[in-house]
């Protein structure tokens, strides 16, 4: 059988019987957690020049978080994909991001086809499940896939499920959707650290949602074009160095139920891997009292250093894709928070005249001092390590779902005040019993 019909077949066959209660839980926290940080990013410079793209265009069908206007489907997804990527605060796996391109595509197509929050649950989880198994075909290069962004290049192929789900393709249409998306795959880290990091997911989530849509009127595409000479595997996720390439990684990562095994939670809205580094520098400051002017010099030692993370601080953007940046702010703020990586909290005097103290090292040798390295700070004469560990809301250290509930009702709070944070929370746990999400929408979009 086909790769394609496989993955096909399996998608259809989804339903939450068959997935087990602790993956169906952390499925639903992760999609409250990704309608959180789109609110979140609500106002910032990315959504704002998309949204107003947007509004050149006339369309009443699905809606834009925040905003009572609606706008085409695949547009809608556009402009939730960028809110929910712009202050890089949502979730990882292995895929890269994956509410931040599901959730949208779930939104857009879940309301304008009015369906029940359960089919919207069932599609979300059948299109991580595509995703984390297209992530095992070939392991994560330390080049990050050759300059791919991973969520840019499997998001296109994972929403088109999700929207493929939800439009009730054919097996045969849900193919030729993944032979779309995958002509839509692709977007640089070369742009992390800049207005276009966000839109990737923006673009990931637009491209699955409008290549489902064009599938079921009909429009083809090669429909082995996942696993097809010249096709996606071999073009996009492996970029022509098959060797160890097999799809059957990819086959029997099948009905692993990988949420909660791979789902990773963002406590502080910058880059995944300084997540512990941030934890570390909280806790040395927790346990010296120690401020910046105490002082002499901090080396941050990874056991590696993705390419994308070497980004020296230069602003509000660039500071999310390193470790000096936010480490400092840490250290001298006590927190790290939206707040931080405003051009305001960077241009500070007090935090500027002491960045220079700071250095990120790549050593192997790091990983025997904590998980994820340690922090090498030179403080009065003395030298301290403290090690990072995996922060709380990696899967091997799950947060709690309070956690996850009191992150929402922060984002959401800002956006539509906290009576309706608290009311849209409840609603959204408890999603697999609404009968379709145009209420919660309703809220979120302060039409009613």
């Amino acid at each position: 059988m086909e790769f394609g019909q496989t993955l096909a077949e399996y998608v259809k066959s989804i339903t939450l019987d068959k997935v087990p209660e602790r993956d169906v839980q952390v499925a639903k926290l992760a999609i409250m957690d990704q309608i959180g940080v789109a609110l979140a990013g609500i106002g910032e410079d990315p959504g704002v020049k998309v949204q107003a793209i947007v509004d050149r265009c006339v369309a009443d069908e699905a809606t834009v978080l925040g905003n009572p206007r609606k706008t085409s489907t695949w547009l809608a997804a556009l402009v939730n994909g960028t809110l929910g990527h712009t202050l890089d605060f949502d979730d990882t796996s292995n895929m890269g991001h994956p509410s931040v391109v599901l959730v949208p595509a779930m939104l857009a197509t879940g309301e304008t086809q009015n369906r029940t929050g359960r089919q919207m649950l069932e599609a979300y989880i059948a299109g991580y499940q595509v995703g984390e198994s297209l992530a095992r075909i070939v392991p994560r290069r330390p080049d990050q896939f050759h300059g791919l962004h991973s969520t840019a290049m499997f998001g296109p192929l994972t929403s088109a499920t999700v929207s493929g789900r939800l439009l009730g393709l054919t097996d045969i249409q849900q193919r030729h959707a993944w032979g779309i998306a995958s002509s839509q795959a692709g977007g640089i880290t070369g742009n992390f650290g800049t207005h276009t990091k966000p839109l990737h997911g923006g673009i990931a989530s637009q491209a699955g949602v409008l290549a489902a849509e064009l599938a079921a009127s009909g429009f083809e595409a090669n429909p082995d074009a996942i696993e097809a000479p010249l096709g996606y595997i071999y073009s996009v996720v492996a970029a022509g160095r098959m060797e160890g390439v097999d799809v059957n990684h990819a086959v029997s990562a099948l009905a692993q139920w990988h949420i909660a095994d791979s789902w990773r939670l963002k406590k502080y809205p910058c880059g995944y891997i300084a997540q512990g580094a941030i934890d570390a520098a909280l806790a040395y400051r927790a346990k010296t009292g120690h401020g910046l002017d105490d002082l002499t010099s901090v080396e941050v030692r990874v056991p590696h250093l993705q390419p994308y993370f070497r980004v020296r601080p230069t602003g509000e953007f660039s500071g999310k894709f390193g470790y000096e940046y936010p480490v400092a702010c840490a250290i001298l703020d006590g927190t790290v928070l939206k707040s931080t990586f405003s051009e305001h909290a960077f241009r500070r005097p007090e935090l500027q005249k002491h960045l220079g103290k700071f250095k990120t090292v790549e050593d192997p040798a790091s990983a025997q001092q904590g998980a994820l390295g340690a922090l090498v700070i030179e403080a009065k004469g003395q030298t301290t390590v403290q090690p990072i560990d995996i922060p709380l809301g990696d899967a091997r250290k799950p947060a709690p779902p309070s956690l996850v509930i009191e992150k929402y009702l922060r984002n959401a709070t800002e956006v539509v005040g906290a009576q309706v944070a608290e009311r849209t929370s409840k609603m959204l746990l408890d999603i697999e019993n609404l009968p379709g999400i145009r209420p919660v929408l309703d809220l979120l979009s302060k039409r009613t």
